[in-house]
């Protein structure tokens, strides 16, 4: 079990560095870009390639987000159960993310695939074929996956030992 943390782990760290390599290469392009346009030398298809950017900055940065319990999260009615049924809830919350991402995924790597190997689908202007994006949102959901798979076993270990997990935001207030 050990060796599945390492690893996706370790995969959510190269992930976020791609995440993170991607935003700052879209920072560089669209600045390009403005002083281009400003100058009366626009650079053709930077709409297309800055949105096919965040797909890969949003896809490599969910893994991430689960790891560090960064997303959204409205505690107004769990809050008010007691620790164990909160718990209880979160690793229901945690499996029914495993799920759909999991789901997710699998429809995404069918479409590439699809893509890949029939009709090529392409953006508008510049022709970027869309089925590696497609393949990319595939390993984004998986990764998140996986990264939800692990806080659910780690969840299940606390509500068996009776635990009560702090979550982050009540640790750093």
């Amino acid at each position: 079990m050990n060796a599945l943390f390492t690893v996706v782990q370790s995969l959510t760290r190269v992930a976020k560095w791609i995440a993170l390599a991607t935003m700052s290469f879209m920072m560089l392009f669209i600045t390009i870009g403005v002083i281009g346009r400003a100058f009366g030398h626009p650079v053709l298809g930077d709409l297309e390639l800055v949105q096919t950017m965040m797909v890969v900055l949003i896809m490599f940065g969910l893994a991430y987000s689960q790891a560090e319990d960064s997303h959204i999260s409205i505690g107004l009615l769990v809050d008010r159960f007691s620790p164990r049924i909160q718990s209880l809830l979160d690793v229901i919350g945690y499996l029914l993310t495993v799920l759909i991402c999991f789901l997710i995924s699998w429809v995404f790597l069918g479409l590439g695939l699809e893509n890949l190997l029939g009709l090529v689908l392409t953006t508008d202007l510049l022709g970027i074929p869309l089925y590696p994006l497609q393949f990319i949102a595939a390993i984004g959901f998986f990764m998140w996956g996986m990264e939800a798979l692990l806080k659910m076993v780690l969840a299940i270990i606390h509500f068996k030992k009776g635990e009560i997990r702090k979550r982050k935001e009540e640790v750093s207030h």
